[in-house]
């Protein structure tokens, strides 16, 4: 079993962000796939993960996207992955970005 101590709450709620930002990126894609995944890392770290078969997140945007107000999207605040990084640190965790292999991205939270 894998157990995290945490508010559920903000837990909720920066996974809500993480779905709704793979949701968006997968807007034009025909087959597209979100998987929500939890795992114990090599090192005992409990892993959360939303991966997606979108277009990606290009190296250069991986860490301007945690600025807040900075986004990619026409109708987007730039503050989503801001608060998921926030709730990220209050609860000692991690917020990682990768390739999903085939293509998309996948975030990452590490406990």
């Amino acid at each position: 079993t894998l157990e995290v101590s945490a508010d559920s709450e903000l837990l909720d709620q920066a996974l809500i962000n993480l779905m709704r930002n793979a949701m968006e990126a997968l807007r034009e894609e025909q087959a597209g796939r979100i998987l929500l995944s939890a795992c114990q890392d090599p090192d005992g770290h409990v892993v959360i993960a939303v991966a997606d078969n979108g277009p990606g997140i290009p190296l250069e945007q991986r860490e301007k996207i945690f600025v807040p107000f900075f986004t990619t999207k026409r109708q987007g605040s730039g503050v989503g992955l801001t608060l998921v990084r926030q709730i990220a640190t209050v609860h000692g965790a991690t917020v990682g970005i990768s390739d999903t292999p085939g293509g998309g991205a996948t975030v990452s939270l590490r406990f």
